[in-house]
């Protein structure tokens, strides 16, 4: 893990003008946020042919065929539909600013709750794009406040001691979280208190508050029930403080380039003169200052690679110094999500192994530049289950679902290294992603206000005898490749 140090820098003499695409903290790529969805349906009678999309075009002149999703004052989420012969249907979920919007044409109810049908089949497995980092409502915090910054969104406020560009990096990374809660699990309640959520620039801040709190843990994140509040940290302050340095030292070398650049047009010209003094023709001086000019090229461009790559490293260094943070916050801010927006109106909560379970699959969501899958299995906890599964005492169906708080409780550091963590990913992720099971009707079915025991709830949404449901969960997990 490492920045590349402006010295370095200087020294290869690189000098291209820095384009905000190239750092993370750009804004030509996150000019607009989106959730990207691939999914296919090989089942018989579900065609899409013939299938009839809604249009939404934009006043730069983008035109998305899909169909609405949803509509507020702060943003519309229009799925762009992809209907190519001989494959199967995919979508993207465009996140647009309201004032982006030139046209809507909408089609028919029927039409459109035929083409929802389609898109709701895809939901689970999708990639979720980061969004526009630009567009954050990021304040100054108050004079007497221990934060640097504050932000009030619809899902969850956040207060930061990191600088402004991390803390907007950060937020849009926790929103792209709530996007995927919300595609899996949609809410079913609105939370009368907000999820609160402080963000530390150092692991000592961070360990600092959780112990005047009396908590000791190694997690970068934790979730307060109490007081509904989610405590996470990373070393943030001194990566911005060392990106700042190598920003100065591109900002030298865009001067320098500039100097050069005209000096070198000023030494080619001197140079035709001069040719044509000695009495070289046209063609003979026009073919010597291509050779130049292209010296030149060669190196200029060898530069450009070089400052890419640079920036390439620095956002991969970024990404290192936060994923264990954000895994363990996704985690964290799962419960907290299931707690406040989908069972909050509910006098009970879902079974422990299966709370777990989904918040594991959020934690363990893959990164891919800056799009976010959930559909990818959980390396860590899947290697662990298949080690227990081949084994001559594998954990019993019946023995997970019977299971106390106790059982997960002395393995929350670790959880996808542990037996019932790993058993609880598996099962959660069979029944939501493999077999599309869970939804706001099991969940409700799988809580503990129902007088039925765990194992009667349980068999009533599956439906199908316990034994017969492990026999066919345990071929599916074994068959499940590790990447």
């Amino acid at each position: 893990m490492y920045l590349v140090e402006s010295r370095k820098l200087a020294e290869t003499h690189m000098s291209r003008y820095l384009s905000p695409s190239q750092f993370f903290f750009q804004s030509t790529l996150l000019s607009f946020s989106c959730l990207a969805v691939w999914a296919q349906d090989s089942r018989p009678g579900f065609t899409t042919s013939g299938l009839q999309l809604e249009t939404m075009t934009l006043k730069d002149g983008t035109v998305y065929e899909g169909v609405l999703q949803s509509k507020t004052s702060e943003e519309i989420e229009f799925v762009e539909i992809f209907l190519r012969p001989g494959m199967p249907m995919s979508a993207t979920v465009r996140v647009i600013a309201p004032g982006r919007v030139r046209h809507y044409a909408p089609l028919p109810e029927r039409e459109r709750q035929l083409l929802q049908t389609h898109v709701h089949r895809l939901r689970h497995r999708l990639e979720i794009e980061v969004g526009n980092q630009q567009q954050v409502q990021l304040a100054a915090a108050s004079e007497n406040s221990p934060h640097n910054w504050e932000y009030v969104g619809t899902w969850f406020q956040l207060a930061s001691t990191a600088d402004e560009e991390s803390t907007r990096r950060c937020i849009v990374r926790i929103e792209q979280a709530f996007r995927a809660f919300r595609q899996l699990i949609p809410p079913t309640a609105t939370s009368d208190r907000r999820l609160q959520i402080v963000l530390f620039g150092s692991v000592d801040e961070y360990q600092t508050t959780l112990r005047t709190m009396g908590v000791e843990i190694e997690n970068l994140a934790f979730y307060a029930a109490r007081e509904k509040t989610i405590f996470a940290g990373a070393e943030i302050v001194s990566y911005a403080e060392r990106l700042t340095r190598i920003r100065t030292a591109h900002q030298e070398l865009l001067r320098d380039l500039v100097t050069e650049a005209e000096q070198v047009r000023i030494s080619l010209k001197d140079y035709s003169d001069k040719l044509a003094k000695q009495g070289l023709s046209r063609e003979q001086i026009k073919e010597e200052l291509s050779v130049r000019n292209a010296a030149w090229n060669r190196e200029k461009r060898f530069l450009e690679r070089r400052i890419s790559e640079t920036d390439r490293r620095n956002d991969a260094t970024f990404r290192e110094i936060t994923t264990q943070m954000f895994r363990r916050l996704y985690h964290e801010a799962f419960h907290a999500y299931l707690d406040g927006y989908v069972m909050a109106d509910r006098p009970a909560t879902i079974d422990r192994w299966l709370n777990e379970g989904l918040a594991q699959i959020f934690e363990s969501g893959q990164f891919e530049g800056d799009t976010l899958r959930i559909d990818a299995p959980n390396s860590v906890a899947l290697a662990h289950l298949q080690r227990d599964l081949a084994s001559t005492n594998p954990l019993s169906l019946s023995e997970l679902l019977m299971s106390s708080d106790k059982e997960f409780l002395a393995a929350h550091a670790r959880p996808a290294a542990t037996r019932h963590y790993a058993y609880a990913w598996g099962l959660a992720y069979y029944l939501s992603i493999e077999t599309q099971v869970i939804n706001r009707g099991t969940l409700a079915e799988l809580s503990s206000s129902h007088h039925s025991s765990p194992l009667e709830r349980f068999q009533s949404v599956v439906g199908k005898p316990l034994d017969e449901f492990e026999r066919e969960w345990r071929r599916a997990m074994l068959a499940l490749p590790l990447r």
